[in-house]
């Protein structure tokens, strides 16, 4: 009865993983894209593409230009930031699954070694 409650706990557990990673992976790809729309219009961004130089006329230009250029400075590092999180979110996915297949194999190989033991047929023993 232990084992039983010990497995249904730790299948929870690992479909849990995996959902959480499907959710941060989904989250991650979503907020990078949306943030990649965000930048192609940011003006210090469309500059700093181009490559070009900028002729500064006033003093109110270059503090626009200085906070456009911190608002894509945030941007690209919230980007970085949602690709780490969707690789976690890639990993738990990973991970959860690999574990589950680990022990779905542990509890066939044990099934099939009752059914030996007790000459039976039936394979549905308590893992």
């Amino acid at each position: 009865m232990r084992d039983l409650i010990f497995t249904g706990i730790v299948d929870r557990l690992l479909f849990t993983a995996i959902v959480l990673g499907i959710l941060m992976a989904a989250v991650a790809g979503w907020r990078y894209f949306d943030l990649a729309n965000q930048l192609s219009s940011n003006q210090a961004a469309q500059i700093h593409e181009e490559g070009g130089e900028v002729a500064i006329e006033s003093k109110s230009q270059a503090h626009g230009l200085m906070a456009s250029d911190l608002e894509r400075r945030r941007m690209l590092a919230d980007q970085r930031n949602m690709m780490i999180v969707g690789g976690a979110g890639l990993a738990l996915i990973g991970l959860g699954w690999f574990l589950g297949d680990i022990l779905r194999g542990r509890r066939r190989k044990a099934a099939t070694a009752f059914a030996d033991v007790t000459g039976s047929s039936d394979t549905t023993a308590p893992s």
